[in-house]
């Protein structure tokens, strides 16, 4: 505990590749299955602030992604398949919340060649939006939080197993 009784959290930067389907998604598929993000807080069923979230994309899709953060590790459906979880199996998931990647705002894509990186979070553009975080909680027993993604834009994108990595900043 710091000065004061103010406790400092720790920083920091986490990436994990999630596994994908290399054949052509349709608009609501599952992107990709519950992905750990190991220690994503600092003790057993503890919490942190997911404070920024960045994409990069090695294959220049340019779709939008929603993304699906859990304690648990309870699949949303079958990659590459419309999600197909039953109601108590998603309320069992423990959601945590979720967030929105737009395909055509990435931050850097015109310059660099067959990739982009987005900025998921915090969101640009209005002052409110500048200021958005999102809490993530492990389970009772575990140190991990994972997440899974739904394609939400009607584009039919391809991509290798390993296209995207997520890059999570954490202060925990």
């Amino acid at each position: 505990m710091a000065q004061d009784g103010i406790v400092k959290q720790a920083k920091k930067i986490i990436r994990v590749a999630p596994t994908l389907s290399t054949d052509a998604y349709a608009q609501h598929d599952v992107l990709f299955t519950a992905t750990e993000i190991p220690h994503a807080v600092s003790g057993k069923g503890g919490c942190s602030k997911l404070v920024a979230m960045y994409v990069l994309d090695k294959t220049n899709t340019d779709s939008d992604i929603h993304f699906v953060f859990s304690e648990g590790s309870t699949v949303l459906g079958t990659i590459n398949a419309t999600a197909n979880i039953s109601d108590s199996d998603l309320t069992a998931l423990g959601i945590n919340g979720a967030c929105y990647m737009d395909g055509s705002q990435a931050t850097i894509g015109a310059g660099l060649d067959n990739a982009r990186i987005y900025q998921v979070m915090p969101l640009s553009g209005s002052a409110e939006d500048s200021n958005s975080m999102l809490l993530l909680q492990a389970a009772s027993d575990s140190t991990s939080v994972y997440v899974q993604a739904l394609l939400s834009s009607s584009t039919t994108p391809t991509y290798a197993a390993d296209s995207l990595q997520l890059i999570f900043h954490l202060e925990v």
